[in-house]
């Protein structure tokens, strides 16, 4: 008997997932595959979509293989989604102008600025905050430091757009990619031809725009063999990995998701784009024909944690051992996590990541502890910019946050429970789902809250949060321009 598959690929920062999901809901099988992030200089991150695909083709083909034990296998239909912001400029054949730009990117700050002086009016339709590396910024500093680059550019694409170029030939994006970007009106919902126009950016680059679960073309001979799959199966076009991972958490009016991977996300569905822009919280579209999401994120979670990972030769056993060692405030000692800046309109735009109190008598878990701490209280202070308080329960996914002592320090921080989605895979199963349109296929259920509840133990993280907040607060100035807190 043959069991029909749908099948979503995730294009990570640092990694390809893969998943086979049955109708059913069922996941059939997963693979995976890293892929390098390439930092030429401080503040710089790119990645050859090149090492995109082969990435893709060796986890897609873990997946395949990994279904060889049970009986035949269709693959009906395939779902991409992918890490948001970023650019990948494409000439007219599809091919990338130059290494793609990705999201933790810190060399348009300076474009970014000029984004900010936007008509208020303009900057209100965006409704976002500006960061560095989001499409619009980046894609001025291209504009300006690589002139060359946008005059052979046919097409800007999204990282998953480009996956979906490679495998169909079809260019475009989807809603929940394009809001993020700073070049969509999101009131409108369409470009803001408007804003790129203020920007001197050419509207040429913008693409056509399908909904997510539309299909957008099929499987290409050519990269059907290297995939091991049958040409044509259908492609649709997609969404942006955190609202794909909505999707297959099931997340619902009135609940608040944390996902923690690269970075970390609290998310909210909501009906409304008209409400007035929040500082640092984020209004992006669903990847569903309607809708909308408000987010609080951070740039540096485990992105930061497997950095002094590897900085220290720790292994990940021992970075969570330390959140279940010693006592709250690692013994004087703060990690700010910014390794690639962050969100948040308190902070100097040029502050770093630091560890301060260090003395003599600390040692590596020492460190480690105030590492997790610091992630945990860049959360934290990210919870605190949302429109409403955290409700006493938080639903919780990402692979960032499998290991038990990790997320009780979480639920210690928040001071919330938090109840586990246990999806590994969480974007790539959304993608499958979306997948089911184009297959003419039921769409699989979302997953719901199965994991085991954490509970706050009633540790007090207050004051070493209070002491990580006096180091990311600039002080504020006085009459006479004197800073102080």
């Amino acid at each position: 008997m043959t069991t029909e598959a749908l099948l979503g690929i995730d294009l990570g920062t640092s990694g390809v997932k893969t998943v086979l999901l049955a109708a059913s809901g069922e996941i059939l099988s997963e693979g995976s595959a890293d892929c390098p992030l390439h930092s030429a200089r401080a503040g710089w991150a790119e990645a050859d979509p090149r090492d995109w695909w082969i990435a893709v083709v060796h986890a897609v083909g873990q997946a395949v293989a990994r279904c060889g034990t049970r009986s035949a296998v269709a693959v009906r239909g395939v779902g991409v989604t992918g890490q948001m912001h970023g650019l990948v400029l494409v000439d007219r054949h599809g091919d990338p102008v130059r290494p793609a730009l990705l999201w933790p990117d810190r060399r348009a700050l300076a474009q970014s600025e000029e984004w900010g002086e936007l008509p208020t009016v303009l900057r209100g339709r965006l409704a976002n905050p500006i960061t560095p590396g989001m499409t619009g910024p980046l894609l001025s500093w291209v504009a300006e430091h690589e002139p060359e680059h946008c005059a052979t550019a046919d097409r800007l694409l999204l990282p998953k757009d480009w996956l979906r170029l490679r495998l169909t030939g079809a260019v475009g994006t989807d809603p929940s990619d394009a809001s993020a970007t700073l070049l969509w009106d999101v009131a409108a919902d369409t470009w803001s031809e408007r804003a790129v126009e203020a920007m001197g950016l050419p509207s040429r680059l913008l693409p056509p725009v399908g909904h997510s679960e539309a299909t957008a073309g099929a499987l290409r001979p050519a990269e059907a063999a290297e995939l091991g799959l049958p040409a044509g199966i259908p492609v649709v076009f997609g969404a942006a990995d955190t609202p794909a991972a909505l999707l297959a958490t099931g997340l619902r009016p009135g609940e608040v998701q944390l996902t923690i991977g690269s970075g970390a996300q609290l998310v909210s569905l909501t009906d409304d784009p008209s409400a007035a822009p929040q500082p640092l919280v984020h209004l992006y579209r669903t990847a569903r024909p309607q809708g909308w999401y408000r987010m609080a994120a951070v740039q540096n979670a485990g992105l930061a944690l497997d950095w002094v990972r590897s900085l220290l030769g720790a292994d990940w056993s021992e970075v969570y051992a330390a959140a279940a060692e010693g006592e709250p405030g690692a013994d004087g000692v703060t990690f700010v996590p910014y390794l690639t800046g962050e969100r948040t309109p308190r902070m100097d735009p040029t502050l770093a990541s630091t560890f301060t109190g260090l003395r003599l008598g600390h040692d590596r878990r020492t460190i480690l502890r105030a590492a997790v701490e610091g992630v945990a209280f860049a959360i934290r202070d990210a919870a605190s910019a949302l429109p409403e308080p955290l409700p006493d329960v938080i639903r919780l996914a990402g692979g960032g946050i499998r290991d038990d002592r990790f997320r009780a320090l979480v639920a210690d921080v928040l001071d919330v429970e938090l109840s586990p989605v246990e999806l590994r895979s969480a974007s790539a199963v959304g993608a499958a789902i979306l997948a089911a349109a184009g297959a003419g296929l039921p769409v699989p259920p979302a997953g719901r809250a199965d994991g085991s509840p954490v509970r706050p133990s009633g540790r007090d993280h207050s004051a070493a949060f209070d002491r990580y907040r006096d180091l990311v607060e600039p002080p504020a100035e006085d009459e006479f321009g004197h800073g102080h807190h």
